[in-house]
Protein backbone atom coordinates (compact mmCIF):
# COMPACT_ATOMS: atom_id res chain seq x y z
CA UNK A 1 0.00 0.00 0.00
CA UNK A 2 2.34 2.64 0.62
CA UNK A 3 5.37 1.15 -1.69
CA UNK A 4 5.46 4.24 -3.34
CA UNK A 5 6.62 5.64 -0.07
CA UNK A 6 10.67 4.14 -0.58
CA UNK A 7 9.88 1.71 1.89
CA UNK A 8 8.36 3.45 4.53
CA UNK A 9 7.61 0.86 7.35
CA UNK A 10 4.10 0.50 7.93
CA UNK A 11 2.84 -0.99 11.55
CA UNK A 12 -0.81 -1.12 12.53
CA UNK A 13 -0.68 2.08 14.26
CA UNK A 14 -0.30 4.41 10.78
CA UNK A 15 -3.37 2.54 9.92
CA UNK A 16 -4.72 4.69 12.39
CA UNK A 17 -2.99 7.64 10.87
CA UNK A 18 -5.78 7.94 7.89
CA UNK A 19 -8.72 8.08 10.75
CA UNK A 20 -7.28 11.35 12.19
CA UNK A 21 -10.85 12.80 12.63
CA UNK A 22 -12.23 9.62 14.61
CA UNK A 23 -9.12 9.25 16.69
CA UNK A 24 -9.57 13.29 17.78
CA UNK A 25 -13.13 13.27 18.04
CA UNK A 26 -12.97 10.81 20.60
CA UNK A 27 -10.30 12.16 22.47
CA UNK A 28 -7.89 9.75 22.35
CA UNK A 29 -5.36 12.29 21.21
CA UNK A 30 -2.60 13.97 23.19
CA UNK A 31 -2.50 17.54 23.14
CA UNK A 32 0.70 18.22 21.76
CA UNK A 33 -0.92 15.73 18.72
CA UNK A 34 -3.89 18.56 18.80
CA UNK A 35 -1.93 21.47 19.19
CA UNK A 36 0.25 20.60 16.13
CA UNK A 37 -2.40 19.50 14.09
CA UNK A 38 -3.88 22.69 14.36
CA UNK A 39 -0.36 24.43 12.91
CA UNK A 40 0.22 21.41 10.25
CA UNK A 41 -3.66 22.39 9.50
CA UNK A 42 -2.95 26.28 9.10
CA UNK A 43 0.11 25.58 7.24
CA UNK A 44 0.14 22.48 5.06
CA UNK A 45 -3.22 21.75 3.17
CA UNK A 46 -2.76 22.71 -0.56
CA UNK A 47 1.04 23.71 0.25
CA UNK A 48 3.16 20.56 1.53
CA UNK A 49 6.13 21.73 0.26
CA UNK A 50 6.00 25.27 1.39
CA UNK A 51 8.79 26.46 4.06
CA UNK A 52 5.93 27.35 6.40
CA UNK A 53 4.29 23.75 5.79
CA UNK A 54 8.15 22.32 6.33
CA UNK A 55 8.79 24.09 9.24
CA UNK A 56 5.83 23.17 10.83
CA UNK A 57 6.20 19.35 10.52
CA UNK A 58 9.82 19.81 12.01
CA UNK A 59 8.23 21.03 14.55
CA UNK A 60 5.97 18.45 15.41
CA UNK A 61 8.67 16.01 14.71
CA UNK A 62 11.07 17.66 17.12
CA UNK A 63 8.77 17.82 19.80
CA UNK A 64 7.62 13.97 19.30
CA UNK A 65 11.44 13.36 19.09
CA UNK A 66 12.65 14.67 21.96
CA UNK A 67 9.39 13.36 23.69
CA UNK A 68 10.01 9.61 22.35
CA UNK A 69 14.20 9.79 23.17
CA UNK A 70 13.49 10.93 26.75
CA UNK A 71 11.00 7.59 27.01
CA UNK A 72 13.76 5.32 25.92
CA UNK A 73 16.20 7.03 27.95
CA UNK A 74 13.95 6.89 30.96
CA UNK A 75 13.31 3.24 30.59
CA UNK A 76 16.90 2.20 30.19
CA UNK A 77 17.09 2.00 26.30
CA UNK A 78 20.24 4.52 25.45
CA UNK A 79 20.89 2.71 22.11
CA UNK A 80 17.70 2.95 21.09
CA UNK A 81 17.24 6.82 22.19
CA UNK A 82 20.79 7.19 20.28
CA UNK A 83 19.42 5.66 17.41
CA UNK A 84 16.24 8.08 16.59
CA UNK A 85 18.52 11.24 18.00
CA UNK A 86 20.62 10.01 15.21
CA UNK A 87 18.14 9.26 12.50
CA UNK A 88 15.62 11.48 12.91
CA UNK A 89 17.84 15.20 13.53
CA UNK A 90 17.32 15.80 10.07
CA UNK A 91 13.76 15.13 9.90
CA UNK A 92 13.59 18.84 12.25
CA UNK A 93 16.20 20.79 10.24
CA UNK A 94 13.51 22.91 8.48
CA UNK A 95 12.77 24.91 12.71
CA UNK A 96 15.78 26.23 11.57
CA UNK A 97 15.91 27.10 7.97
CA UNK A 98 14.64 26.41 4.26
CA UNK A 99 15.26 22.97 2.76
CA UNK A 100 13.81 21.37 -0.35
CA UNK A 101 10.69 19.47 -0.22
CA UNK A 102 12.67 16.34 -1.63
CA UNK A 103 15.25 16.37 1.40
CA UNK A 104 12.65 16.66 4.03
CA UNK A 105 10.29 14.27 2.92
CA UNK A 106 13.17 11.70 2.70
CA UNK A 107 14.37 12.83 6.38
CA UNK A 108 10.46 12.51 7.26
CA UNK A 109 10.77 8.97 6.21
CA UNK A 110 13.74 7.65 7.36
CA UNK A 111 12.87 9.58 10.76
CA UNK A 112 9.26 7.93 10.83
CA UNK A 113 10.91 4.14 9.33
CA UNK A 114 13.73 4.42 12.70
CA UNK A 115 10.50 4.70 15.06
CA UNK A 116 8.63 2.66 13.85
CA UNK A 117 11.74 -0.24 14.30
CA UNK A 118 12.69 1.33 17.56
CA UNK A 119 9.00 0.51 18.54
CA UNK A 120 8.66 -2.48 17.31
CA UNK A 121 11.98 -3.42 18.79
CA UNK A 122 12.01 -1.69 22.33
CA UNK A 123 8.00 -2.03 23.13
CA UNK A 124 7.96 1.70 23.40
CA UNK A 125 5.81 3.68 21.37
CA UNK A 126 6.37 7.22 20.53
CA UNK A 127 3.17 9.52 20.54
CA UNK A 128 0.85 8.10 18.05
CA UNK A 129 -1.43 11.22 17.45
CA UNK A 130 2.29 12.98 16.62
CA UNK A 131 3.60 10.11 14.77
CA UNK A 132 0.53 10.36 12.66
CA UNK A 133 1.06 13.34 11.90
CA UNK A 134 4.30 12.36 10.21
CA UNK A 135 3.16 9.80 8.65
CA UNK A 136 0.26 12.01 6.76
CA UNK A 137 2.57 14.96 5.95
CA UNK A 138 5.23 12.25 3.84
CA UNK A 139 1.97 10.89 2.53
CA UNK A 140 1.10 14.00 1.65
CA UNK A 141 4.70 15.06 0.10
CA UNK A 142 4.35 11.86 -1.61
CA UNK A 143 1.61 13.19 -3.38
CA UNK A 144 -1.04 9.82 -2.13
CA UNK A 145 -4.20 9.76 -3.26
CA UNK A 146 -5.33 9.05 0.69
CA UNK A 147 -3.78 12.83 1.20
CA UNK A 148 -7.09 14.60 0.57
CA UNK A 149 -8.69 12.93 3.52
CA UNK A 150 -6.16 14.21 5.79
CA UNK A 151 -6.10 17.41 4.36
CA UNK A 152 -9.45 17.39 5.17
CA UNK A 153 -9.06 16.54 8.77
CA UNK A 154 -6.12 19.26 9.02
CA UNK A 155 -8.33 22.25 7.94
CA UNK A 156 -10.97 20.60 10.35
CA UNK A 157 -8.23 21.30 12.75
CA UNK A 158 -6.51 24.57 11.88
CA UNK A 159 -9.65 26.41 12.31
Amino acid sequence: MFTHLKKLAVPAIVLQALAFTPAMAAGSVSQNGLAFAKLLGQHCPGQWESPSCLKAVSESNMSMVSSYGGALQEGGKQQAAEQIKQNCAASTAATEGNYPAYAMKSAFIECANTISSVAEQTGVSPDLSQYQLLIGATMCLDKAEGCQNIEQSLRQHGR
